[in-house]
């Protein structure tokens, strides 16, 4: 169907589910097709990417299980054609949410409508309280830090450690594979940008618990995949982050003047830190975020829990 002028791609945009936008205007980047490259990591489990977000997907006996919807209407179609093309007889039957984050799992109606949805209860509640277009409620929630799911075939362990980023983020572990993944948390080199809705008191604590696990291979939310021992440098750079950011409030820099941030990053932290991917981009953000952490006390309850540290 087209309108007046015989404008199909009009159309089409203007009814793109719209995530929480309220402008009436259509909105053509939210369909915009995504090249995506997928790949086995192993056995069942593939991982799925457009070159910024990425995620995983497992074969079924039946049909296939994927995490997170990716970023947009338009991307998640991208996404489904990828399981389509990779098993062409089986279709997607249940999604996993790893968080509340639109970005992650904004469009389970565009990637597999009719799927079943798990989600931890803490961002069931979110999408629930949200009600963004496109984002469709849990179907199943669960509570507590491990649940353990065999689903067509295939056996899988859902973690929450505690808050670290978002709500009700966790990890998935595929103990018989050594596979853990986890979005929004470890990624290669510096953090992202400003921190967004991250819960910085307790997120080392919590995401060291996973050292308790038998794991080799980490798939994270962005980019590309890494080991133990990368998953274990990206902590160390949270922790002396932290120690960088106590010091600069110390030395007087004001974490608002961004020409002085810039300026104390690249002589204090770039010796340590400036081969890192996305230093030039993010690692001023970092300290600056950091350094609000302990001007300001953290935000909310999640960034000031007191956390379980003990071992899965």
């Amino acid at each position: 169907m087209s309108d007046e002028t015989g404008n199909n791609d009009t159309v089409q945009s203007a009814r793109e589910h719209c995530g929480i936008f309220t402008i009436e205007h259509p909105m053509p980047i939210l369909g915009t097709w995504r090249d995506i490259t997928y790949v086995p990591v192993r056995d069942k489990i593939w991982s799925v990417t457009e070159g910024i977000y990425r995620s995983i997907f497992l074969e079924g006996d039946k049909g296939v299980i994927a995490f997170d919807t990716l970023t947009t209407p338009g991307t998640a179609r991208a996404y489904a054609g990828a399981v389509q093309r990779t098993f062409p007889k089986k279709s997607i039957h249940t999604i996993v949410y790893s968080h509340d984050h639109l970005d992650h799992t904004g469009y389970a109606a565009d990637l597999a409508p009719n799927a079943d949805i798990i989600a931890h209860k803490l961002c069931h509640d979110v999408v629930v309280a949200r009600q963004s277009d496109g984002q469709t409620t849990p179907t199943e929630t669960w509570e507590g830090e491990r649940k353990a799911y065999e689903i067509d075939g295939v056996y899988f362990e859902l973690l929450y450690p505690g808050p670290t980023h978002g709500d009700g983020n966790i990890a998935a572990y595929f103990p018989q594979s050594k596979v853990l993944f986890m979005v929004d948390t470890v990624i290669p080199g510096v953090g992202y940008a400003f921190f967004p809705d991250w819960h910085f008191t307790p997120y080392v604590p919590v995401m060291k618990r996973f050292l308790s696990l038998d794991w080799d291979v980490f798939v994270p939310g962005h980019f590309w995949m890494t080991d133990r021992q990368g998953f274990i440098e990206s902590l160390e750079f949270y922790d002396l982050m932290a120690e960088s950011a106590q010091q600069a409030i110390i030395d007087g820099v004001d974490p608002h003047d961004w020409p002085s941030m810039t300026k104390y990053t690249d002589e204090k932290l770039g010796p340590d830190f400036g081969k890192l991917f996305r230093y030039d981009e993010y690692c001023a953000m970092n300290l600056s975020r950091m350094m609000q952490q302990y001007l300001t006390g953290g935000w909310g309850i999640e960034g000031n829990y007191q956390p379980n540290t003990q071992p899965f």
